[in-house]
C-alpha cells in the first residue's frame, strides 16, 4: 500500500517540501502541506526547527474548463463542505478589472488550502482562471492574482447554524460573521432557533453570543431532560440472607472459630421481610420540544414457604413458628428443626437455635450447642456443653474429659456417659455412667447391656436403678435418692438466713429496750424518739421475713420427708464403696449386696429383694 503521507522537520521549509514531495513522488500540485511547527530562532541562532505534515490530494484536473464555477468542479477542488472562511490569511478583492485573490499567510494557508478554494465557490465567481489560482496557491509572495474578470460580489449577512446532537438532548449555534452584509441581531437569531429549538433554550446565552459576537465558536444554548427510568421494587430482608463464616477477630488478636452467628434464629411473630414498592419514572423532552417516555420500575413477588405468612396489608412477611429463617432459592422459610449435617466445630461454630437441633456428625471439645427445642446428636460428644429447653438424645454418647456438659429441661438419654457433668428436670437413660456427676429431678435408669454405675455422683428425685453400681476396686461411688437436687443445699441457705434473720432481731431489741429505759427517765430527745420509731419498723419488717423464711424451710422439710421414700436398685450388684443417702439417712456399702432394693424406712436404711 503507497504511503498517504509524511511529517519532515528540518531547519528550511523549502528544502522539507522538495524532500517530502520526492518521498511521496508527487507535485507540490498533488499534496497538502499542513505546518506543524514553525522555525523559531534568537539573536539570529534557530533553536526549533520547522516540522511539516504532507499529504496526498486529488490532482487538479486541468481539462476542466475556466468558465465552470467552482461549484461544479468538487472533484478538481476537492473542497470539504464549510459554510465560513477564514480571511486572516487570504483576501479576495472585487476591483474595476477583475477578482484577485491574495495569500496573506503563507504558512497558515499550507494547513487552510481548502478553505480559500471554497470561499471562491461561496462567492459564486464565475470565468476563473485555473492557472491564476494555482500560481496563487503556489506562490509564497504576498502577491495578487487576478483569477476572474470584473464583477459584481456577493456580499453575505451573518449566519446562525443550528446544530443538533443525535439524541436530541442538546442543541448548539455557531455564528457565522459576515461577508460584506450585515450583521446578526439577536431577535433574528432568536426566531431562528424557535423554529427548531423547543424546550431547555438558554436565552441569555444566544443574546451573549449575538451581541458579542462570537465567531465560530461552537456553543451549546440547549439541553433536553433526559428520561429517568423509575426503580424496581425489592423485597428487604430482615435477616442476613447471606451465611457469614468469617470468624471474629478478638481483642487480644485471636481468633473466635466458636461463635460464628451462622444461624438466624426468630421467633412467631417476627417480621422477617418487607415489601419495597417500585418507583415512578420521570419522563424527558428534547430540545425539539417532544417527549421521551421513560420506564416504571417493576414490582416485586414475595416468594416464601413453609411457617411464614404475608400480612394482612401485603407487604410484610411474619414467621408463624419459632425456628431458623433461611433463603432458599429466593423463598423465605422458617424451618423448626435445625439440621447440621457434620461435626460441630469449627466450621459451625458454637449452635444457637430456638427448636429443635439434629446434629449428624460430632460435637467436638470446646463448642456449645444451646436449643430452646430437643437435640439430637447421632454422633460422640466430647468435652463440649449441650443446653437444652427439651430433651438431649445422645445416639452414642458424652466424653467429657472432665470438660462436657448436659443440661436439659427435659430427660437425657445417653449410650454411655463418662467424665461428664449431666443435670435434667426429668429422667437420665444410659447404658453405662462412669465417674461423672449426675443430677435429675426425675429417675436415673442405667439399664441395657452393662447398666453400670461407677465412680462419681448420681442424685435423683425418686429412683436409681442399674445393673451394677459400683467396682470390684471399691471405687468411691455416690448415689443419693429422695431429695430434688439441689433442695437440700436450698434448705441450708434458708437456715443460715433464719440464723441471721433472728441475730439481727435480737440486736434490735436491745436498742428499743435501751430507748424505752432513755424514754421512762425522761432522757429520750426527739431525735432518739425518731430513731426509736425507725427501730421499730425495721424488726416488724424482719418477723415478717423470720416467718416467711421459717414457712419456706418447713415446706422443703416436707417435701424431703416425702421424697425419702426414694429407691436404690441393683439387678446384679452393689460393689464395696458406695455411699448410699436416702432422705436424712445415709448407709455405706461395706459387703458386695446382690439383687437388692435399698430403701428407707422408719428413719433407717433397710436392704430388700430387688423389685422390678
Amino acid at each position: 500500500m503507497s504511503q498517504n503521507y509524511v511529517i519532515l522537520e528540518g531547519k528550511d521549509l523549502n528544502t522539507l517540501i522538495d524532500e517530502g514531495l520526492n518521498r511521496l513522488k508527487k507535485d507540490k500540485d498533488q499534496v497538502e502541506i499542513e505546518v506543524l511547527e514553525k522555525d523559531k530562532s534568537l539573536m539570529g541562532v534557530s533553536i526549533r526547527d520547522y516540522k511539516i505534515k504532507m499529504s496526498l490530494k486529488q490532482p487538479i484536473s486541468e481539462e476542466i474548463h475556466m468558465s465552470k464555477e467552482i461549484a461544479k468542479s468538487e472533484k478538481l477542488l476537492d473542497l470539504i463542505s464549510s459554510e465560513s472562511y477564514n480571511k486572516d490569511y487570504f483576501m479576495l478583492k472585487f476591483l474595476d478589472d477583475g477578482v484577485y485573490l491574495t495569500i496573506l499567510d503563507w504558512d497558515t494557508f499550507y494547513s487552510n488550502t481548502r478553505q480559500v478554494l471554497d470561499a471562491i465557490r461561496k462567492k459564486k465567481i464565475t470565468d476563473i482562471d485555473i492557472k491564476a489560482i494555482e500560481e496563487a496557491l503556489n506562490s509564497t509572495e504576498k502577491k495578487e492574482f487576478k483569477i476572474a474578470p470584473k464583477q459584481e460580489e456577493i456580499l453575505f449577512d451573518a449566519e446562525l447554524n443550528i446544530d443538533i446532537s443525535k439524541d436530541s438532548l442538546y442543541a448548539y449555534i455557531t455564528l457565522i460573521p459576515p461577508d460584506g452584509g450585515k450583521e446578526m441581531e439577536i431577535d433574528s437569531a432568536l426566531e431562528e432557533i424557535g423554529k427548531q429549538i423547543k424546550h431547555g433554550l438558554d436565552i441569555n446565552l444566544v443574546s451573549k453570543v449575538i451581541s458579542e459576537r462570537h465567531y465560530n465558536n461552537k456553543t451549546l444554548v440547549a439541553t433536553g431532560e433526559v428520561a429517568i427510568d423509575g426503580e424496581d421494587g425489592y423485597i428487604k430482608y430482615l435477616f442476613s440472607d447471606k451465611t457469614n463464616t468469617t470468624p471474629r477477630m478478638l481483642e487480644d488478636g485471636s481468633v473466635d472459630f466458636r461463635n460464628l452467628d451462622i444461624i438466624h434464629n426468630v421467633r412467631m411473630g417476627d417480621i422477617l421481610a418487607e415489601l419495597i414498592h417500585p418507583t415512578s419514572g420521570k419522563q424527558g423532552t428534547t430540545v425539539r420540544g417532544e417527549l421521551i417516555k421513560c420506564k416504571n420500575g417493576k414490582e416485586a413477588i414475595f416468594r416464601y414457604g413453609k411457617n411464614v405468612k404475608v400480612s394482612e396489608d401485603g407487604n410484610k412477611l411474619i414467621a408463624e413458628k419459632d425456628g431458623q429463617v433461611r433463603l432458599e432459592d429466593g423463598k423465605v422459610e422458617v424451618n423448626e428443626v435445625l439440621e447440621v449435617k457434620e461435626n460441630v466445630d469449627n466450621s459451625t461454630g458454637n449452635i444457637k437455635f430456638n427448636g429443635t437441633i439434629k446434629i449428624r456428625g460430632n460435637v467436638i471439645t470446646g463448642f456449645k450447642v444451646d436449643s430452646d427445642g430437643d437435640v439430637e446428636i447421632e454422633g460422640v460428644v466430647e468435652g463440649a456443653e449441650i443446653t437444652s429447653l427439651g430433651n438431649i438424645l445422645l445416639k452414642r454418647g458424652i466424653q467429657g474429659y472432665n470438660k462436657g456438659r448436659l443440661i436439659s429441661k427435659g430427660s437425657i438419654v445417653a449410650k454411655y456417659i463418662e467424665n461428664s457433668y449431666l443435670e435434667a428436670d426429668s429422667d437420665i437413660i444410659a447404658d453405662a455412667i462412669m465417674h461423672s456427676e449426675v443430677s435429675s429431678k426425675g429417675n436415673i435408669k442405667v439399664s441395657g447391656r452393662k447398666g453400670l454405675i461407677v465412680g462419681g455422683t448420681c442424685k435423683a428425685a425418686v429412683e436409681i436403678a442399674a445393673k451394677t453400681i459400683g467396682s470390684t476396686m471399691a471405687t468411691a461411688t455416690i448415689l443419693e435418692v429422695g431429695v430434688v437436687p439441689g433442695q437440700r443445699a436450698n434448705q441450708e441457705a434458708i437456715k443460715s438466713k433464719i440464723d441471721e434473720t433472728e441475730s439481727n432481731i435480737e440486736k434490735l431489741n436491745k436498742t428499743i429496750t435501751l430507748f424505752n429505759r432513755l424514754s421512762k427517765n425522761g432522757e429520750l430527745t426527739e431525735e432518739k424518739e425518731d430513731m426509736l420509731s425507725k427501730t421499730i419498723r425495721t424488726r416488724n419488717i424482719l418477723n415478717q421475713n423470720l416467718d416467711n423464711l421459717k414457712k419456706e424451710l418447713a415446706y422443703i422439710g416436707m417435701q424431703i420427708e416425702l421424697l425419702s421414700r426414694g429407691r436404690v436398685k441393683a439387678e446384679n450388684v452393689i460393689y464395696p464403696g458406695v455411699k448410699i443417702i436416702i432422705g436424712n439417712s445415709t448407709m455405706f456399702v461395706r459387703d458386695e449386696i446382690k439383687h437388692c432394693t435399698i430403701y428407707r424406712e422408719d428413719n433407717e436404711i433397710k436392704i430388700g429383694p430387688y423389685e422390678l
